[in-house]
C-alpha cells in the first residue's frame, strides 16, 4: 500500500508515520531526509541538489521526483511506502501521480492531520531541544525528566533551548505559507477521491485509531493489505488524463489569444468593397487571306 500523510507542521505525521511502519512494515519517505542522504552520499542527485541550493534556489520539482523515483525503486519499497513532506504544492502531487503512474505504483490513499491553528502554535511553540545530547522535548506534552538520566555522561540536567524555527512568530509565517501552497493539494486529492481526515488532536493511541480507520475505509488498512481494483483503476484513469499545470496553462493562452481575436475581428471595420469597372471588349481584326502571286506556266 502507498500512503500519503498530509498535514501542517506539528500535526504529529511524523509519530504516526512511525507506528506505521512498525505496523505495517513498509517504509517512511521523507524527501527532507532522502535529500540530505544523497547530498552526503555525493550521488548525481546530491551533486544535482548541491548546485542548485548553491546558486540560492530551491530544488526544483523535477530533481525531488527523481529522488522520489530511485526511493520507491528500492526492495524494502517494494510493498508499499508512507510519503511524508510531498507533495507540498499542486504542481508536485500532478508530477507524483504521473510518475507513480509510470511506475505502475498509484497511492491508495491520502490522510489529512486536521489539528487547529491555535493547537499547531502551543505544540510547536512548546518544543525544545537539549544542546548536549540533541533530544527533543515539550514542556506542555512531553518535558524532560529531571534529574536527567538520558542525557550524556556527567550531566544531571539537560541543556535547553528553542530553536528559531519553533517561536511563535515563525510558527505562525509557517502555518501561513502551508494553508496558501498546500490547501490546494487538498483539494486536488479530494477530487480524486483519495483524501482521507483525521481529526489528529487527543492522545496518539486514539489519533492512531482514527489512522487506522481511515485506511481501512480507503481500501488501504493492515487488516486487509488489499486495495480496491476499481478505485485504483479510476486513479491511473484520473492520473493519465489530467494534463499538467503547464500544458493547462498553453490551453488557458490559447483560448485567450482565440478569444481576442474572435473580438478583434467583431470589432473590425469591415473594409470598402472596390468597384469593379467592367471591361470593353476588345476589338476583333479579321484576318486577311494572303493571296499569292500566281505563277505562269510555261510553255
Amino acid at each position: 500500500m502507498r500512503i500519503v500523510l498530509m498535514g501542517a507542521p506539528g500535526s504529529g505525521k511524523g509519530t504516526q508515520a512511525q507506528r506505521l511502519v512498525t505496523e505495517l512494515g513498509i517504509p517512511q519517505i521523507s524527501t527532507g531526509d532522502i535529500l540530505r542522504q544523497h547530498r552526503k552520499d555525493g550521488t548525481e542527485l546530491g551533486k544535482r541538489a548541491d548546485a542548485i541550493m548553491a546558486a540560492g534556489k530551491l530544488v526544483d520539482d523535477a530533481t525531488m521526483l527523481d529522488i522520489i523515483r530511485d526511493r520507491v525503486a528500492q526492495p524494502d519499497a517494494q510493498r508499499g511506502f508512507i510519503l511524508d513532506g510531498f507533495p507540498r504544492t499542486q504542481a508536485q502531487a500532478e508530477g507524483l501521480a504521473t510518475l507513480l503512474l509510470e511506475l505502475g505504483t498509484p497511492i491508495d490513499a491520502v490522510v489529512l492531520f486536521e489539528v487547529g491553528a491555535a493547537e499547531l502554535v502551543r505544540r510547536i511553540s512548546g518544543r525544545r531541544t537539549c544542546s548536549l545530547c540533541n533530544k527533543v522535548f515539550n514542556i506542555y506534552s512531553a518535558p524532560p525528566s529531571s534529574p536527567a538520566s538520558d542525557c550524556v555522561a556527567g550531566s544531571s540536567e539537560h541543556q535547553l533551548f528553542q530553536r528559531k524555527d519553533d517561536q511563535e512568530d515563525t510558527v505562525k509565517e509557517r502555518l501561513r505559507v502551508y494553508e496558501a501552497n498546500t490547501r490546494p493539494v487538498l483539494s486536488y486529492y479530494s477530487d480524486s477521491g483519495l483524501l482521507r481526515t483525521v481529526s489528529a488532536e487527543g492522545s496518539p493511541d486514539e489519533i492512531t485509531k482514527r489512522l487506522r480507520a481511515a485506511l481501512a475505509a480507503s481500501g488501504a488498512g493492515a487488516s486487509t493489505n488489499k486495495a480496491r481494483p476499481a478505485r485504483r483503476a479510476a486513479a491511473r484513469k484520473r492520473a493519465a488524463t489530467r494534463k499538467p499545470a503547464a500544458a493547462r496553462a498553453r490551453a488557458r493562452k490559447s483560448v485567450r489569444r482565440k478569444s481576442a481575436s474572435k473580438t478583434a475581428r467583431k470589432t473590425a471595420k469591415p473594409a470598402k468593397a472596390k468597384r469593379r469597372v467592367p471591361r470593353k471588349p476588345a476589338k476583333r481584326v479579321a484576318k486577311r487571306k494572303s493571296r499569292a502571286p500566281r505563277r505562269k506556266s510555261k510553255r
